[in-house]
């Protein structure tokens, strides 16, 4: 699937946004900068445990450089994380350390909870797990942050409530990989739709392991939206 395929999906003129971790190796970002084949990143902030394990969430490796190199070269960025909080607790341990990531950063796209653990957050009842999420949302946008959802198209329809009361608010990353736009009940104004996009300085990152990198639709000018009001860093206070 081509970048180009999804032209008529786009908002007018908006090119993908591409998300990053670890597991792209070391990005040479002045050729992604040179390519002009993407408007903006989400960077992963934080990782977390292996499968069935219990939540602990570690700083991604890449972050600080990944980071340094977008703000080097102006290339907008935000940030996500995985979450695999079972209760708020672990939420509040995972937020924790985002927020230390976070300090003084400055991003011009969104901050996102990344939740559709498979191992431990699948067999948790739709509301718990839903009040995890708003819980986490919550907080980051009371940090002064654009606050977003990160799921998938199936887990968020078997495992949380995504048109009720306490998710409706927060804008969502819908992630089904298609070549035809999904569309779910509840709205998103984001939508990955590849893992194996090519963007040069990326695809070779890591040779034989690393075959495209993620590529999402948005249908919203992140970065104009984000900078009119104000949610670029972390609020004074918060």
């Amino acid at each position: 699937m081509t970048i180009h395929q999804h032209k008529k999906e786009r908002t007018e003129n908006m090119l993908p946004i591409m998300d990053v971790s670890r597991w792209q190796g070391r990005i040479n970002w002045d050729k992604v900068k040179a390519s002009g084949l993407v408007s903006g990143v989400m960077l992963r902030a934080l990782g977390n445990s292996a499968e069935d394990a219990p939540s602990k969430p570690y700083i991604d490796p890449y972050f600080a450089r990944n980071y340094a190199e977008c703000q080097r070269l102006g290339i907008p960025c935000g940030v996500y994380y995985y979450c695999k909080a079972v209760n708020t607790a672990e939420a509040d341990a995972e937020l924790a350390l985002l927020r230390k990531v976070l300090t003084g950063k400055t991003v011009q796209l969104p901050v996102a909870v990344d939740i559709e653990d498979t191992y431990v957050q699948a067999p948790l009842d739709k509301q718990t797990l839903t009040d995890i999420a708003a819980h986490a949302l919550g907080t980051v946008e009371r940090w002064g942050f654009y606050a977003m959802l990160y799921t998938g198209l199936y887990f968020g329809r078997d495992n949380l409530y995504m048109t009720g009361a306490a998710l409706k608010p927060y804008d969502v990353w819908l992630a089904a990989y298609r070549s035809k736009k999904p569309t779910p009940e509840w709205n998103f104004g984001l939508w990955q739709y590849t893992s194996k996009g090519k963007i040069p300085g990326v695809v070779d990152a890591i040779p034989g392991k690393i075959s495209g990198v993620d590529l999402s639709v948005p249908y919203k000018d992140y970065a104009k939206i984000i900078a009119k009001k104000g949610l670029t860093r972390l609020r004074e206070g918060a």
